[in-house]
């Protein structure tokens, strides 16, 4: 009696997971030949339904501090993300110029000279060709940046 209640949770469970073309498969496993059953499944094809209704899109309105939802303006598109690991990486002066770490002092110091590694400890500014790379990296900090 105990190994049927766990022949038939196994069986159960096993139906519940398998897709449509696996439950398919053992019906049709004749025509594909002497292959495995993980081939055989492959090997079926099960067709896809289409006509399925499309679910529109919806978008949250966002609320004021009354509870009333205010009115989204028709070219409201997604808000832009700041790259958190951008963030961390740079430091934007009140001047506007960024800044960031100098690599190269994070293993191998032994054979490095003092001056060497106390050089690579300060900041330095970004070039002009990874400004707009950092702009894009930090939407909120644009106006900020030159």
């Amino acid at each position: 009696l105990a190994s049927a209640r766990y022949t038939r949770r196994t069986s159960t469970m096993a139906t519940s997971v398998m897709s449509a073309a696996a439950r398919a498969a053992p019906a049709r496993i004749g025509r594909v030949g002497g292959l495995g059953f993980r081939r055989a499944v492959a090997a079926v094809r099960v067709p896809v339904r289409s006509g399925l209704p499309k679910v529109a899109a919806v978008r949250a309105a966002p609320m004021t501090t009354a509870g009333k939802a205010k009115k989204l303006p028709k070219n409201a598109g997604a808000k832009a993300k700041t790259r958190k690991s951008a963030s961390k990486r740079f430091k934007i002066t009140a001047s506007g110029k960024v800044l960031h770490r100098r690599p190269g002092k994070a293993h191998l110091n032994g054979k490095k000279t003092t001056e060497r590694k106390t050089r690579l400890s300060g900041m330095r500014r970004i070039g002009k060709a990874q400004l707009p790379l950092v702009k894009g990296c930090l939407p909120y900090q644009k106006k900020y940046l030159k």
